[in-house]
């Protein structure tokens, strides 16, 4: 009778449960920091802002102040993304930039003050309640040309695929 010695390998071997071990420790670190990421990332929540609680900071232009602007809220949203609401106060006979375009759609809302905005082509002119939107990628801007701040409200948001 021939007999033979086999001998029984262990199902896991220790070295392949170490590099497991590693691994798996790779990639959940790995995770819980693109999750830490993604939740650092500013998300704009239900919520009511009164004026007083919005600081205004300085604005400039080509190197000049030419106003103030403040943001209420930031951040995405469940249906957008690159949200953002906030107030600006412009001196007369300024622009905040020249005519421009972005991802985002935008809505202007005159407050108080006169001035022009350009926008589907066309430059009108604007007073309090009038409103301007734009679609992605329109040229549009707005300038002072009253004698008093204008001041508008803007929101801005872009849809979760906007590139």
């Amino acid at each position: 009778m021939n007999t033979v010695l086999t001998t029984r390998r262990p199902r896991f071997r220790p070295e392949t449960i170490a590099l497991s071990a590693v691994l798996f420790a790779v990639i959940l670190g790995w995770a819980s920091r693109e999750y830490a990421f993604a939740q650092s990332k500013a998300v704009a929540r239900s919520q009511t802002v009164p004026l007083d609680q919005v600081k205004m900071n300085e604005y400039s232009y080509e190197g000049k102040p030419v106003g103030q602007v403040g943001v209420y809220l930031e951040g995405d949203t469940p249906r957008s993304s690159k949200f953002v609401t906030g107030r600006f106060v412009l001196e007369p006979g300024q622009t905040p930039h020249a005519p421009h375009t972005h991802v985002e759609e935008e809505v202007m809302v005159i407050e108080s003050g006169q001035g022009e905005i350009f926008c589907d082509g066309k430059t009108t002119k604007v007073g309090p309640g009038s409103v301007m939107f734009t679609t992605p990628n329109d040229p549009h801007g707005i300038v002072n040309t009253g004698k008093t701040p204008i001041v508008f409200y803007f929101i801005k948001w872009a849809s979760k695929d906007a590139k």
